[in-house]
C-alpha cells in the first residue's frame, strides 16, 4: 500500500512539474518545432516521388 502511494505521488508530482516546465505538450517547444519541420519535410519528399512516379 506505501509503494503505491509514493508511485502515484511521484509520478504526479512528475506530470505537475513537466506541465510547469513546458507547458501540456511536456516536450520542450524546439522539439516540437524541429518534430514539425520534420514531419512537413517528410510529407514534401513523398509528394514529389509520387509526382515523379506518374511522368
Amino acid at each position: 500500500m506505501f509503494y503505491s502511494l509514493l508511485g502515484r505521488t511521484v509520478w504526479f508530482g512528475l506530470k505537475l512539474f513537466l506541465r510547469r516546465k513546458y507547458g501540456q505538450t511536456y516536450v520542450p517547444k524546439s522539439l516540437l518545432a524541429g518534430a514539425t519541420v520534420a514531419v512537413a519535410v517528410g510529407v514534401g519528399v513523398a509528394v514529389l516521388r509520387a509526382r515523379s512516379d506518374e511522368s
